[in-house]
């Protein structure tokens, strides 16, 4: 049966139900840094790491290191950059973070886009 006759038949809500379990991705399947579907499709994966930098839990060098970037690794952030406490690193001070997902953040200066 066509996705046409479907709809047709099924009405509006019918279809969001059928999309919905069709489409649908067991949480054990997405990478751990996606929040939510919307928040992967806004993902920017242009950016490489100037030098190897800390992953916080919050944009503040106080904030719980829970991994790093290793110097030249490409990483995907979900923009736009955040305001967050102020730090020294990478040869400037500044108060911008990039967010890489949920309580995921990483020194904005110290990342290059590649555009």
């Amino acid at each position: 049966m066509s996705v046409r006759r479907i709809l047709s038949a099924a009405g509006v809500v019918g279809a969001t139900v059928f999309a919905s379990a069709v489409l649908a991705v067991p949480a054990s399947a997405a990478p751990a840094t996606v929040a939510t579907p919307a928040a992967a499709a806004d993902k920017d994966c242009r950016w490489k790491a100037a030098e190897t930098i800390l992953i916080r839990t919050a944009p503040r060098t106080s904030a719980t290191s829970v991994g790093q970037v290793n110097k030249g690794q490409r990483i995907c952030v979900i923009p736009p950059a955040v305001t967050g406490g102020k730090y020294t690193a990478c040869g400037r001070t500044d108060d911008r973070w990039l967010k890489l997902g949920t309580k995921r953040y990483v020194a904005g200066m110290c990342v290059d886009f590649t555009g």
